[in-house]
């Protein structure tokens, strides 16, 4: 019994060594070698078709030459780098160095970027007139002031195209969903692109950049309903003299990106700002129009107008800026009486560190010179915020608004009720996410 034992186990052995050696026979001659010295050169092949060719024709085709590093000092020829790796390591010869594969460089056109906004609060909440009447959302809560969506797709390095949805708080009312951009554009340089369709305006949004605050405070010009911030039109922008020159000029539907709304007529709007040197920002803008309101049945009577300007600084710590406008018959180009208005801001942002700084605000403004002169609004706001990575930055603030002469309409509620003055004040923390 132990011997039959014995002998099925010496046939297991041997036929599990026959196994492997047939395993590495295959191998072996699996991986193709030819090697044939001809008119004082070395030819080796890992492909025998390459080989059946080159024997018929002479002919390799593409090859690896090495010169001076076949045995002799003879030029080697291989129909690829393993034929040639074959070759040394038979030979004992030292292997070659060979260019490292560059990483294959992903076509930049065409190419889309999806990007997100949210602007959000929570905070409390005190607005009430003079006479203590309430406004109907003073108390303590959370507001998403914002929340943009932007897909930005381009199709070479001239066309591009941007569609950005937004939530915008509608207080007592629904949240709602609307468009705020969409325009195709065409950017010849960077002196010269047209967009076409709803897109920045050429003022509020240049303010904005250089406020830095946006997520937390509209820009004077803004908060007063004296602009928008995007329109329907065409707009033509670009930088000139190395971006020491900025400029863009757009015709305007006129009632801004809530409303396409086509008219008898175009807005006109335009800004131009110069940075004479480091740190140091100076811009001017203008619009003439009827701000969507002139129809054939129902003729505008007056045109709106408005002047901006605006100065800033910006250090490595520092930012201050003052913003002005003036305007005429913003809000009565179809009312018979006529008006003027005007205001100004003036902000500081000092930074502590690189993520954290100090912020304060002052904005003062007659937002109806002629036909109530003594109404007038004073707006203050101070805080401190941290950055605290690449995509959350917030705050904790106070702001406070008062206004003399009766009601004033302003991004934080309307101040005031009727001819009643008003006061408000709001405390709490403002964030902005973006990613």
């Amino acid at each position: 019994m132990r011997k039959s034992v014995l002998f099925a186990a010496g046939l297991c052995l041997l036929a599990l060594v026959l196994g492997l050696a047939a395993a590495a026979n295959a191998q072996i001659s699996g991986l193709y070698y030819k090697e044939v010295e001809k008119d004082g050169r070395v030819y080796v092949f890992n492909i025998p078709e390459t080989f059946k060719a080159w024997s018929a024709s002479g002919d390799m085709g593409k090859a690896v030459t090495l010169i001076g590093r076949a045995e002799g000092d003879k030029t080697l020829v291989g129909d690829n780098e393993t034929a040639v790796d074959l070759y040394l390591f038979k030979h004992n010869l030292p292997a070659y160095d060979r260019p490292t594969p560059q990483p294959v460089v992903p076509a930049k056109y065409p190419a889309t970027k999806i990007q997100g906004r949210f602007y959000g609060d929570f905070t409390s909440k005190q607005n009430k007139t003079d006479a203590g009447a309430k406004s109907s959302d003073s108390g303590v809560g959370i507001d998403v002031k914002r929340f943009y969506f932007t897909v930005t797709h381009e199709f070479d390095s001239i066309w591009s195209a941007q569609f950005q949805s937004d939530i915008g708080d509608q207080g007592a009312k629904r949240y709602d969903v609307f468009v705020k951009k969409a325009y195709l554009q065409g950017k010849l340089s960077d002196a010269f692109a047209v967009r076409l369709g709803s897109a920045d305006t050429p003022w509020i949004p240049f303010a904005e950049s250089n406020y830095s605050m946006r997520y937390f405070e509209q820009t004077i010009t803004d908060t007063l309903g004296f602009g928008t911030s995007a329109d329907w039109g065409v707009h033509v922008l670009g930088k000139l003299a190395g971006d020491m020159v900025d400029y863009q000029v757009s015709a305007l539907n006129g009632k801004g990106y809530s409303n396409p709304t086509r008219t008898e007529s175009v807005d006109l709007e335009g800004r131009v700002s110069v940075k004479p040197f480091a740190g140091f920002t100076l811009g001017i803008g203008g619009y003439s129009g009827k701000l969507g309101n002139e129809t054939r049945t129902a003729p505008a009577k007056h045109t709106a107008e408005r002047l901006n300007a605006f100065a800033g600084y910006t250090s490595g710590r520092l930012n201050v800026g003052v913003e002005y406008f003036q305007a005429k018959n913003w809000k009565n180009v179809t009312t018979v009486a006529t008006d003027k208005a005007d205001g100004y801001s003036l902000w500081a942002q000092f930074a502590l560190n690189k993520t954290m700084r100090l912020f304060a605000r002052y904005d003062q403004a007659d937002p109806s010179k002629d036909l109530a002169p003594a109404k007038q609004i004073t707006y203050y706001n101070l805080g401190f915020e941290k950055q605290f990575n690449k995509s959350v930055t917030a705050n904790i603030a106070y702001k406070y608004a008062e206004t003399e002469g009766g009601a004033v309409a302003t991004g934080n509620g309307g101040v005031g009720a009727g001819a009643i003055n008003g006061k408000y004040q709001e405390i709490g923390i403002w964030a902005v996410y973006n990613f």
